[in-house]
């Protein structure tokens, strides 16, 4: 069924802070989440301008009703306070990997089960109280993605704590290394829901949330949502 575009045509505005490859200002398209945003505002008939900032900046003009929403938002209930959420754009996942050739398990029961193992883990990147505060585990930090995944595959470390989005669109556009030698240790570390908050305090918040959320809903009935991801991801 293919839904009719709203009766009128409006330009919105939406901030977030660089968080590749889902909010990217390198990127042609801008990021996946701000290609599925634009995406989904078009079939309803609506444009999309996008901004980046700091992310603590990115909350508060968000909040302040400068902009029409806040992209890539994690729903929290102090957060919610401030904000409507939109339907979740993305689920990602905090998660370890690991080589296939060098791990006996791809199930552990807890972070103590890990303890003798190095674990990669990036610079100020949020994982979960639990493994954060952990005081049995040797972690080892990077400052980005590949050079995490270089040292997992040179055995500099044993796993390497990550986003699994980030992951698989850093090894995808990097020929040296092969994704299936490498294995996702269950459970998680953590998992959250991307959504586009939007400012209770901005009129008309929840009618530009409904037109997003109807967007987005046509996006993943037409096959247009996994074509995008397919174009960031390569899966």
């Amino acid at each position: 069924m293919v839904l009719p575009a709203a009766a009128y045509a409006d330009q919105f505005s939406l901030v977030t802070t660089p968080f590749k490859p889902f909010t990217d200002p390198t990127h042609p398209k801008g990021g996946f989440l701000v290609e599925i945003t634009r995406q989904a505002l078009a079939l309803r008939g609506h444009e999309l301008t996008i901004e980046y900032r700091p992310w603590a900046r990115a909350i508060s003009e968000a909040k302040n009703d400068r902009y029409d929403g806040l992209l890539s938002a994690f729903y929290n209930d102090e957060r919610a306070k401030d904000f409507h959420f939109s339907a979740p754009l993305n689920t990602t996942q905090m998660v370890l990997i690991g080589l296939r050739d060098k791990m006996i398990s791809a199930q552990y029961s807890n972070f103590s089960d890990l303890k003798n193992y190095t674990i990669g883990i990036g610079r100020k990147w949020a994982y979960s109280k639990e493994f954060e505060s952990h005081d049995e585990l040797i972690k080892s930090t990077v400052n980005d993605e590949i050079t995490g995944i270089r040292m997992l595959f040179s055995n500099r470390i044993d796993l390497f704590a990550v986003n699994i989005d980030q992951f698989k669109y850093a090894i995808h556009i990097n020929d040296d290394f092969h994704v299936n030698k490498t294995f996702i240790l269950q459970p998680p570390i953590s998992t959250n829901d991307q959504h586009i908050a939007a400012s209770r305090t901005k009129p008309n918040s929840k009618k530009f949330l409904n037109e997003f959320n109807t967007g987005l809903a046509a996006l993943k009935a037409n096959g247009g949502y996994q074509k995008i991801k397919t174009q960031f991801f390569g899966f």
